[in-house]
């Protein structure tokens, strides 16, 4: 019987583990619902890159681990935060920023789309995506900032 017990207990053990281990290799990418959105996408200074999916669509399962590996390739850029948004769970915020078509990614900033990528499916070339509208969006930001700060005068 102590046998039993001992070979059955590494098996229990992987089995608990193996939706933590799950869990941890998709912390990159944040599930964002319609309790959350609005909230996250106007966090300040904060660029939100937002997939929009749904789970039946042919193009979105074709996309395979690519938005969790963009998650990863992102990891430790300051500033910059990769979300997903189901439209089957979440219709209000799809119909809210104006989804059309599977999938569709989106950059927000201040609570405000920013741009929409429209190139390859490609984790660099996502990622230099990215980097390169956080920058835009930072420096608009500044802009408006000096301009306001000279309105003032």
């Amino acid at each position: 019987m102590n046998l039993i017990v001992r070979c059955r207990t590494p098996v229990l053990f992987a089995m608990l583990l193996l939706p933590v281990a799950f869990l941890r290799s998709n912390a990159e990418v944040v599930t964002l619902t319609v309790e959350t959105f609005t909230d996250k996408v106007k966090e300040k200074d904060t660029v939100w890159f937002v997939k929009f999916c749904v789970p039946w669509c042919k193009h979105c399962k074709n996309l395979g681990t690519l938005w969790e590996d963009l998650g990863k390739a992102m990891e430790g850029e300051d500033e910059i935060e990769i979300g997903e948004v189901d439209c089957s769970l979440s219709k209000a915020i799809c119909s809210k920023v104006d989804i059309h078509s599977y999938p569709t990614f989106k950059i927000f900033y201040d609570g405000d789309e920013f741009a929409k990528y429209q190139g390859k499916r490609d984790v660099e070339l996502l990622k230099l995506y990215a980097l390169s509208e956080a920058d835009k969006a930072a420096r608009s930001k500044l802009e408006d900032d000096d301009k306001d700060d000279r309105d003032e005068l």
